[in-house]
């Protein structure tokens, strides 16, 4: 007999073997989870029947409740109160009523003189405005940038004009005879521009 024994194959089992071969699919894996989650989930009837919801309505209804028996009983309270003091109920408000009798009241005697206390008390409250202190500023900065604009224009207009001269005055200067002699006119003129200068800013 030979020292090593035959080793059997491994038996296979044909459900392993499909397994193997053919993995699930990705459909086949979210049919599979969707009827996990449907078995986990709740009805909505369960859901709505639960003990919190329940307790919440009953609350609120309660409460609902009992703000209508307040308000019929304060309505009950004013009814009997006006009917007490000789109004009629469900007209509105007394200030509604005083200004139609005011009016009947001047309809009847015939005045045309203005109520001033109706005048006075139908007059609207200006609002103050938060921001009247920044719209001031703002003008007066305009204002401010305006002059500042006008005066560095003046100043510009001056300051041409001077050039102006002087280009004329060195070009007066400048002229000469045929001998290459300056003119005696335009030196005389310059001259006497330069007396008058000077003795205007002496009188001032």
């Amino acid at each position: 007999m030979s020292s090593h024994r035959r080793r059997r194959p491994p038996i296979l089992d044909d459900n392993d073997d499909h397994d193997n071969r053919h993995p699930p699919t990705s459909r086949q894996s979210h049919d599979l989870a969707t009827q996990k989650r449907r078995a986990h989930a709740i009805s909505l009837h369960s859901f709505s029947t639960k003990r919190g919801h329940d307790r919440a309505l009953a609350e609120f209804k309660k409460r609902k409740e009992t703000k209508f028996l307040k308000n019929a009983a304060l309505l009950r309270e004013y009814s009997k109160a006006m009917k007490s003091e000789g109004f009629d109920i469900g007209r509105g408000a007394s200030r509604k009523r005083d200004r139609d009798y005011a009016l009947e009241g001047k309809a009847q005697t015939g005045s045309n003189e203005p109520d001033v206390e109706a005048s006075s008390s139908r007059k609207k409250r200006h609002k103050s405005d938060p921001l009247h202190d920044a719209r001031k500023k703002a003008i007066h900065l305009k204002e401010s940038q305006l002059e500042k604009q006008n005066e560095n224009k003046r100043r510009q207009d001056l300051e041409e004009k001077k050039m102006q001269n002087r280009k004329n005055r060195a070009r007066k200067l400048m002229q000469r005879t045929k001998n290459g002699q300056p003119l005696m006119k335009n030196v005389i003129c310059d001259l006497l521009g330069k007396i008058k200068s000077d003795v205007g800013a002496d009188e001032k």
